[in-house]
């Protein structure tokens, strides 16, 4: 529950050498909103925490912000700042907050309930190449990966990138040809719990009984100050432009850099996974292991999210996906492959050397077997998410005594300076399930330069999949990756498909909210 009361009004400030989070009084009166790079403070209750204004007076106050003339070319649009790197912002900031003016501007920015970002479209160019298919809702010519780029990052220095705040946890963005969402800030929260506050809101907006109760107490209208909108002031000098220039710089760069695709695989979802006896989860992690497998012939230091909620403070451990009955089963899957003189070598099940020859035996395993091994991947998978989201796993543990010796002033510890550690934290495969009862999803970069971002959302009969990479990369293609995924999706539905059901496993415990085990 403690995730929640940090959703609102807490900002993650710059620092050196590290960043500092603050969460402001809950009884903030007043939100944020940006409009062509500049800010502007909007009261939506009473002083003190009082009642909320009336929804019309609100909708007078945006509109009255819309109507606001495009500034000159000469206005700062300081939001851009904080896309810098993290020592070079705090730089910035400090600089800036010398001046009374900029420190008052940014004082309210941070202290702030949220941000509402009132936003331009961004151009079709981040539209999903010719290379893969647009599926689900267009606007004006833009499919569901470009409103995506458009949430994750505004669409570069000469679009909506600057009318943004990257420290806020949440920023809502609204797109003047009606596209919406949020952007937020992963260091207060876990994504579960930015979902079900969005969903909540988007409930009580539709839901015609709640909004019936919540305008009820508009006649009499509740007594609220009524000021309108604060254009927030900022003095900008030379070394603030210099910072200016050189963040639009960079953002526009890793804009670029980023391979983005929003995938809908719509052939089956997660009621065929469930009728097979598995975890959906599970299943789709399994799949993922068989793609990235079937490009590199190999598997890959893997990350799953694993929710920590039920404990106190908690947040997430990692579920490794990369075992050695994945990679046993996913290496048997591609054997017709391997072959084919493909990269892929099924792991052998016996070794024998004598003299100075080594005798090597492969198997070739028909679907009967396959099944066998999907099974006991299925099962290995589980039981790693089950002993993690019970507080068993060995990554916070290891962080846990790393940061430990730290605050003693010992010595760091050989095991976190061996190659081994660095090589099983190198995930170039991040991945997590962030399912929805609304048609959304949520979507992220990669987190070393040579990965892949992951996250997905099972539906009864599809999933979502969002999927990063960067260019930059010599090896890496989302592209390449989609098609991949997909491929091994369709196999295991034809593995699974007639095979006899297999027994209902015993009931294991669910995945925060984040995982579907039923």
């Amino acid at each position: 529950m403690k995730q929640f009361y940090r959703l609102m009004t807490t900002v993650r400030n710059p620092g050196n050498p590290k960043d500092q989070q603050v969460t402001t009084d809950i009884a903030s009166d007043y939100i944020v909103v940006a409009r062509h790079g500049q800010f502007y403070v909007v009261q939506v209750r009473g002083d003190g925490g009082g009642p909320p204004v009336s929804e019309d007076s609100l909708t007078g106050r945006l509109a009255s912000i819309l109507a606001e003339p495009v500034p000159a070319s000469s206005a700062a649009p300081i939001g851009l700042l904080t896309t810098l790197r993290r020592d070079k912002w705090a730089e910035a900031r400090q600089h800036l907050r010398e001046d009374p003016v900029n420190r008052t501007s940014l004082d309210a920015i941070e202290g702030s309930l949220f941000i509402l970002c009132l936003d331009s479209p961004i151009t079709t160019a981040f539209n999903s190449s010719r290379a893969l298919p647009a599926r689900g809702h267009a606007v004006e010519g833009r499919d569901e990966t470009n409103m995506a780029h458009q949430m994750l990052h505004g669409g570069g220095s000469k679009a909506n990138s600057g009318n943004r705040w990257f420290d806020k946890t949440i920023q809502l963005v609204i797109s003047s040809d009606g596209v919406c969402g949020l952007c937020y800030e992963h260091s207060a929260a876990e994504g579960m719990a930015v979902i079900q506050l969005m969903e909540k809101m988007l409930s009580e907006a539709t839901n015609p009984a709640v909004a019936a109760v919540t305008e009820a107490p508009r006649s009499p209208p509740a007594v609220v100050a009524n000021p309108p909108p604060r254009l927030l002031g900022w003095n900008v000098d030379s070394v603030t432009r210099a910072h200016l220039q050189e963040a639009a710089k960079a953002v526009d760069s890793m804009i670029d850099d980023l391979d983005f695709y929003v995938y809908r695989f719509t052939e089956y979802g997660k009621e065929f996974m469930k009728s097979c006896k598995c975890s959906p989860d599970a299943y789709i992690q399994l799949a993922l292991q068989l793609a990235y497998i079937r490009l590199f012939g190999k598997p890959t230091a893997t990350y799953e999210s694993g929710s920590l909620r039920r404990f106190d403070h908690g947040r997430v451990d990692a579920i490794r996906g990369a075992s050695c009955e994945a990679w046993q089963w996913a290496a048997a899957m591609l054997q017709q492959k391997q072959q084919a003189a493909s990269p892929i070598a099924v792991p052998p099940l016996d070794t024998t050397s004598g003299g100075d020859e080594k005798k090597v035996t492969f198997v070739l395993y028909d679907d009967n077997q396959k099944r066998e091994l999907f099974r006991a991947a299925i099962k290995k998978q589980t039981d790693v998410m089950v002993q993690n989201i019970l507080g068993h796993g060995i990554d916070n543990h290891l962080l846990g005594l790393r940061e430990v010796a730290k605050e003693l002033g010992e010595p760091v510890p050989e095991l976190f300076t061996d190659e081994s550690y660095r090589v099983a934290n190198h995930f170039a495969l991040s991945t997590s399930q962030v399912p929805t009862t609304t048609d959304s999803f949520m979507g992220y970069g990669p987190v070393v330069p040579d990965g892949y971002g992951a996250s997905y959302n099972p539906k009864a009969d599809s999933i979502v999949f969002c999927l990063s990479s960067f260019h930059s990369a010599e090896t890496t293609s989302t592209a390449a990756f989609a098609r991949a995924l997909e491929r091994s999706l369709q196999d295991m539905r034809t593995l699974l498909q007639e095979a006899p059901p297999p027994p209902t496993p015993s009931p294991t415990p669910s995945h925060g909210d984040a995982l579907d085990l039923k």
